[in-house]
């Protein structure tokens, strides 16, 4: 099982994700050329992605859907809740529709895709823990908390993608006004730093897990440096030898290196 990240922050995200014959996107929040672009860097093939999978309608998880839905003829799951939320904002449909509850697990493939909620201010938001029968790994972002049930979600996973939004100083000592700092801060927004990195040393305590990328940082109220400083003052605090953890961060702009499950 394999995984890259192509794109990752408020300015778009999307995730691919392959083991055997079967290849999928988590969300297109770049657009077509973009996701083209970065895919070739690393090697992949657009062309024989098999599902784009989708966690919720926000435009920087759903800019290029359409396009890249279109031009290769890629099915797109979907929650109802989330297609009609999307077509009401922007007016598009999405072509290769795969409306999905996701009540229940279901394949695509090789792999199997098991949804969770998470909280977030989207007409349904969701993560996902996505297994090819022996690996698996939880993507995780755009959630206001981690409750327990993403946390179990957590804990057998062999590669988590973990959000890591902002710094609280960064965040209120910034230029957003008072609504959104406290709509980023709240339990409908997003993981900070210090949340996110509690979480890490709780998984490594616990649970043993040792895999992580930080995601979807934010680029006005947050820095990689400052996540990290974050994350490994808090790891220090536990007595956690940070050579034990291995860390990548998302980037906005490049493709991550591909990453064996």
């Amino acid at each position: 099982m394999i995984f890259c990240n192509l794109a990752s922050g408020s300015k778009g995200n999307c995730s691919y994700i392959s083991s055997n014959d079967t290849s999928i996107l988590v969300d297109v929040g770049i657009n077509c050329k973009a996701v083209e672009q970065r895919a070739a860097i690393v090697g992949i093939d657009i062309s024989r992605v098999d599902a784009i999978i989708i966690t919720h309608e926000h435009i920087d998880h759903m800019q290029g859907v359409c396009a890249l839905s279109s031009k290769y003829n890629i099915p797109v799951y979907i929650h109802p809740s989330s297609y009609y939320s999307f077509v009401g904002k922007v007016g598009t449909e999405i072509c290769n529709l795969k409306a999905n509850s996701f009540d229940r697990p279901f394949d695509i493939g090789s792999l199997n895709i098991n949804a969770f909620r998470v909280s977030h201010d989207a007409a349904y938001t969701q993560g996902f823990t996505i297994s090819d029968g022996e690996k698996s790994i939880v993507m995780a972002t755009d959630l206001g908390y981690l409750n327990d049930n993403v946390y179990k979600r957590m804990q057998n996973a062999d590669y988590i993608y973990i959000e890591s939004n902002y710094d609280q100083s960064m965040l209120f000592n910034g230029k957003y006004p008072k609504y959104l700092q406290y709509r980023i801060d709240g339990k409908n927004g997003h993981l900070s730093n210090v949340e996110t990195s509690n979480a890490i040393a709780r998984l490594y305590l616990e649970n043993g897990r040792k895999r992580f990328m930080l995601a979807h940082l934010s680029q006005n109220n947050n820095t990689p440096d400052v996540a990290l400083q974050t994350l490994f003052s808090t790891l220090g605090q536990h007595n956690i030898d940070v050579k034990d953890i291995e860390i990548a961060i998302a980037d906005q702009a490049n493709p991550s290196e591909i990453i064996t499950i």
